[in-house]
């Protein structure tokens, strides 16, 4: 089975890689494969995105898990 290449319309397209490409290049954002799958879910398969763009969806998706973290330290003695 062949692989689809992209043809880039626009020189910005060309630093923008697919949901596919960000999730099998993970090591390069420092990050594991599964926190970029889970910060991309609702991307479609053949939506280009930028670097600046899979970074700020990684930090919303990973972010909550530190405020829960936060939360369930709270001293609730009053």
């Amino acid at each position: 089975m062949k692989e689809k290449k992209h043809i880039y319309s626009s020189p910005d397209e060309v630093s923008k890689r697919t949901k596919q490409e960000w999730i099998e290049g993970a090591v390069a954002l420092k990050h594991e494969r599964f926190e970029v799958a889970g910060a991309l879910f609702d991307c479609k398969a053949d939506t280009l995105l930028s670097q600046q763009e899979v970074q700020n969806r990684l930090e919303a998706y990973l972010q909550p898990a530190v405020q829960k973290e936060e939360s369930l330290n709270v001293d609730s003695e009053g």
